[in-house]
């Protein structure tokens, strides 16, 4: 497409990808909180119930993580071009990212089987239970670590090589702290109704930095690329 750019390309990846993790987690939100999993019967009904639901709300993530991957590698080649001795820093950013999309899909993964095997002719409801609390811990604090990793390493890539406001490398510094602390729920153990717990409500919340620092660094990169333009 003429006129695009990586800057434009990579901020449009990002916002989209943004945009797809947001209509995600609303879509799961609007399938109603998880059961416990003390009963299997319960959280097998749960994801009978709301099959269309999650199915699609997996599939929007699926989506938004390729996008992250692709936002990642314009995001080193932008660092690369604006200054070649980080190009260091902008490799280990990117594989930040492709570690975190890689745990993320198989987290993902992981739903996606137990959704197709509760709506199957030969459900069992202690297989359904048993993928579906694994893809959500999987998803959770594992998650978190390479991911505080990738927003302490971006932020650090966008002060360094100066392709990003200052503003955003501080968002990230203290956002790669919150999530880093969030990892720590991994001790709470497997409790999907609990705030602190692997799979809890915390390792949701510890998404926000991540959507701001995103959200942010993609308006920042389509508004250079615009002024360039001018």
């Amino acid at each position: 497409m003429r006129g695009w750019t990586v800057v434009r390309w990579t901020g449009a990846l990002g916002l989209a990808s943004v945009v797809a993790q947001l209509l995600a987690l609303a879509l799961f939100a609007a399938a109603g909180l998880p059961p416990g999993f003390d009963d299997a019967t319960k959280v097998l009904d749960y994801v009978r119930g709301g099959h269309f639901v999650l199915t699609t709300s997996l599939i929007l993530l699926f989506v938004a993580f390729a996008l992250l991957l692709g936002f990642s590698a314009g995001l080193r080649a932008i660092a690369v071009a604006a200054a070649a001795d980080q190009e260091w820093l902008a490799t280990t950013t990117l594989a930040a990212g492709i570690a975190t999309a890689g745990i993320g899909f198989a987290g993902l993964g992981l739903t996606l089987t137990s959704l197709a095997v509760a709506v199957s002719g030969h459900a069992d409801a202690s297989l359904v239970r048993g993928l579906f609390e694994a893809s959500g811990v999987i998803g959770g604090a594992p998650t978190l670590v390479p991911l505080a990793f990738y927003l302490g390493a971006a932020g650090s890539l966008g002060a360094t090589a100066r392709i990003l406001p200052r503003w955003l490398a501080l968002e990230a510094w203290i956002g790669s702290a919150l999530v880093f602390l969030a990892c720590f729920s991994a001790y709470g153990g497997s409790d999907v109704t609990a705030f602190w717990s692997a799979n809890g409500l915390v390792t949701i919340l510890a998404l926000l930095p991540f959507y701001l620092w995103m959200l942010g660094a993609s308006v920042a990169l389509l508004r250079a690329h615009a002024q360039a333009k001018v």
